[in-house]
C-alpha cells in the first residue's frame, strides 16, 4: 500500500527529541517520516548536504512539516539556511505545507518587528529567525501554528492530516462526476482546480488557465526563435525570382494561421455558452490548445525563415519577414493573464450576470503589424531595383 511521505524540516540539533517524537507520529499514523539523520534518508554521495536535502523535498516529499525555533542554523551561499531553502523548494512545488514556531518565538515576534535592530542574543542565534518566520507568516501568508512540546505539533498534524483526507475525499467525488473525459488527463492541477471548485466565472478561468498551460508547453521552441537558435534548411534562394515566390508562399502560410487564429473566436463563442448554461469545458479546452498549436506553428515559421540560406544582400529582407508573427505572437502569449485580470476586476465592479455576459464574451483579435509589412515591402522594392539595374 501507498505511503505518504512526509518531510521534516527544521534545525537538527537543538529540535533532535521533537524531530524524534514527530517522526514516530508519523509512524503511528502510518505514513513515512522522511527526517535527514535517518539512515533510509535519500542520499547522492556526490552531493552535499544541502543539495540532498531538497533533492529529498523535490522528488519524495508529498507533505512538508516546518518546524521553527530559536535557531536558524549554517547559512548557504544564498544567505538562506538549509531549512529555510527546504522551505522555498516545498513552496515551490506546490505541496501542502504545515508550519509550527515555538510559541516564545510568534511572542517575541513583533518586537522584533518594530525594532529589528534590538539585541535578542539571549533569544536567538540569529535574527533572521525572525525573518523566515515573518516571511511565513506574514508575507507568504500561509498558516503558523504555536507549540511548546512536541505532543502540540503530533496533536495538530493528526486532525490535520485528517482534513486533508477528507477534502481529497470531496475532491475525488468532484472529479469523477466529471465524468472519463480525454481532456481531463491533459490539463494542469490549477486548471483541475478551477472546474473541480466551480467558482465564480470558472469556466472563463478555466479557458485561460487552460490557454496559458498550453501556451507554456512551447517555452523552448518560444527561446529557439527569440534567440534564433537555427535548424538545417533543405531549400536555398539563389536569386530574387525565387525570393520573391518564397516569401509569398511565406505570406499565404502566415495568412492561413492568422485566419485560423481568428476563427477560434467563433469556436470559443459556440463552447462558451450563454449565461446560466453550463458551458463544454471539453470544447473550450480545445480552442485553448488550439490556440497553443497556432502559437508553436508562428513560431516554427518564423524559426524556418530565419534558417532559410540566402545570399548576403538578401538577409536584412529575410530578418524584417521573421519579425512578422511577433505581434501574433505577443497578442497570444499576454490574453490570458490580462484576460484574468480583467475577470478580477468585474467582480468588483459589476453584478454577477453582467460580469457573466463580459467575461464569456472576451475576444482575441490577431493582427500583424503594417509597419513590418512596409519595412519588408520597402526592402523588397529596394533588392528589386539593384537586381534590375545590374
Amino acid at each position: 500500500m501507498a505511503k505518504l511521505n512526509i518531510f521534516v524540516s527544521s534545525t537538527c540539533y537543538d529540535l533532535s527529541q521533537i524531530r524524534n517524537d514527530i517522526k514516530q507520529c508519523i509512524l503511528e499514523l502510518g505514513h513515512n517520516p522522511i527526517l535527514s539523520e535517518l539512515k533510509e534518508f535519500p542520499v547522492n554521495p556526490n552531493l552535499s548536504n544541502a543539495e540532498n536535502c531538497i533533492n529529498a523535498v523535490k522528488n519524495e516529499a508529498d507533505i512538508f512539516v516546518l518546524i521553527i525555533g530559536n535557531k536558524y542554523g549554517s547559512e548557504l551561499d544564498s544567505g538562506r539556511s538549509i531549512t529555510n531553502t527546504e522551505f522555498v523548494t516545498a513552496v515551490n512545488k506546490g505541496i501542502p505545507i504545515y508550519t509550527f514556531a515555538l510559541k516564545q518565538m510568534t511572542t517575541i515576534l513583533p518586537l522584533w518587528e518594530r525594532n529589528p535592530d534590538m539585541d535578542l542574543s539571549s533569544v536567538v542565534d540569529n535574527k533572521k529567525v525572525f525573518e523566515f518566520l515573518a516571511d511565513v507568516r506574514k508575507k507568504r501568508g500561509l498558516w503558523n501554528f504555536e507549540f511548546e512540546k512536541a505532543q502540540d505539533i503530533a496533536d495538530i498534524l493528526k486532525s490535520q492530516l485528517s482534513n486533508l483526507f477528507c477534502e481529497a475525499l470531496k475532491v475525488r467525488r468532484r472529479i469523477e462526476t466529471l465524468g472519463k473525459k480525454d481532456y481531463i488527463s491533459k490539463i494542469s492541477s490549477k486548471a483541475l482546480d478551477i472546474i473541480i471548485r466551480k467558482e465564480e466565472f470558472y469556466e472563463a478561468r478555466f479557458f485561460l488557465q487552460s490557454m496559458y498551460d498550453e501556451i507554456q508547453k512551447y517555452s523552448s521552441l518560444k527561446n529557439d526563435y527569440k534567440y534564433s537558435v537555427l535548424f538545417k534548411s533543405s531549400n536555398r534562394i539563389e536569386n530574387i525570382e525565387q525570393l520573391t515566390d518564397w516569401t509569398l508562399l511565406k505570406f499565404g502560410q502566415m495568412q492561413n494561421y492568422i485566419g485560423s487564429l481568428n476563427n477560434l473566436q467563433e469556436a470559443f463563442t459556440f463552447f462558451s455558452k450563454e449565461p446560466g448554461t453550463p458551458s463544454d469545458l471539453e470544447g473550450l479546452y480545445y480552442v485553448a490548445s488550439s490556440y497553443a498549436r497556432s502559437y508553436a506553428s508562428l513560431l516554427e515559421w518564423g524559426i524556418e525563415v530565419k534558417s532559410m540560406i540566402v545570399p548576403d544582400k538578401y538577409k536584412k529582407l529575410l530578418t524584417i519577414l521573421a519579425e512578422f508573427p511577433s505581434d501574433a505572437i505577443r497578442q497570444i502569449e499576454e490574453f490570458p493573464a490580462e484576460s484574468l485580470k480583467m475577470i478580477e476586476d468585474c467582480k468588483k465592479q459589476i453584478d454577477g450576470k453582467s460580469q457573466k455576459a463580459q467575461v464569456l464574451n472576451l475576444e482575441l483579435k490577431i493582427t500583424i503589424n503594417d509597419d513590418i509589412i512596409q519595412r519588408y515591402e520597402k526592402e523588397l522594392e529596394v533588392l528589386k531595383k539593384k537586381e534590375f539595374s545590374a
